[in-house]
């Protein structure tokens, strides 16, 4: 038997109906119903609220049911692959900033830094993000479904997506303001401090340097952030 059927038998026997539940746990009727239909699986923390509040061992609802033990598995993975790509992240500032710094000591151009496009320089992470959690799918499916009100995906998903957009959006914001720093300072390093013009020419870096920042924040303001918010409105 699986866990669907077992979470239907143990709410009949409590009496409760999937309003109650959902009431209990934190979700939707609908959400509820899929669970007990087997279109979707609850995540651990639902399966542990479940268990409390049908009094039933844990073990006893999770056992038996392959497929749900593999979802917490691949959910598990997307949890690392998640914590993999920070890490990628983090280390790739500390090298990008390594260079920097290597390069200025010895007197090198670090203009090259500034040739980059800078929708490019915010693209490329985005793309790593997505191939390192193998998740090009899933950023489909959750495209389409914020676009697309009558396409319909599990609650699972949206949660999937959500996250994963979320992740997005903290990349982007990352990506800006790495690209800011360092078109800042390769266009700084440039400048004539002697000259009586100087001022002029450290603002006008200024709003060079800036973009980056802004094209990442209408990216997260624009399109991330709207679809996160629209797949979690529409899970719960």
């Amino acid at each position: 038997m699986g866990i669907s059927e077992k979470l239907k038998q143990a709410r009949l026997a409590t009496g409760l109906s999937q309003e109650d539940i959902a009431e209990k746990v934190g979700v939707s009727r609908q959400t509820v119903s899929n669970w007990e239909t087997g279109k979707s699986y609850p995540d651990i923390a639902s399966v542990i609220a479940l268990s409390d509040a049908y009094s039933v061992p844990l073990d006893s609802l999770m056992k038996g049911d392959d497929e749900m033990i593999d979802h917490f598995k691949e959910s598990t993975n997307v949890t690392k692959s998640n914590k993999q790509v920070i890490a990628s992240i983090i280390a790739s500032v500390i090298f990008i900033f390594g260079i920097t710094l290597i390069i200025i000591v010895f007197g090198g151009d670090i203009g090259d830094f500034i040739d980059v496009p800078t929708g490019v320089s915010i693209i490329i992470p985005l793309l790593a993000v997505l191939t390192i959690t193998r998740s090009f799918k899933l950023f489909g499916s959750g495209f389409r479904t914020a676009l697309f009100p009558k396409r319909e995906i599990s609650d699972d998903e949206k949660q999937q997506a959500a996250s994963l957009f979320r992740l997005l959006s903290k990349t982007t914001m990352m990506a800006g303001i790495i690209m800011f720093i360092i078109s800042f300072v390769s266009m700084s390093y440039g400048i004539d401090y002697s000259s009586p013009d100087f001022l002029e020419g450290f603002f006008w870096n200024i709003a060079i340097s800036i973009q980056a920042p802004l094209y990442s924040l209408f990216g997260i303001v624009f399109i991330f952030e709207p679809i996160v918010y629209i797949l979690k409105k529409r899970t719960y």
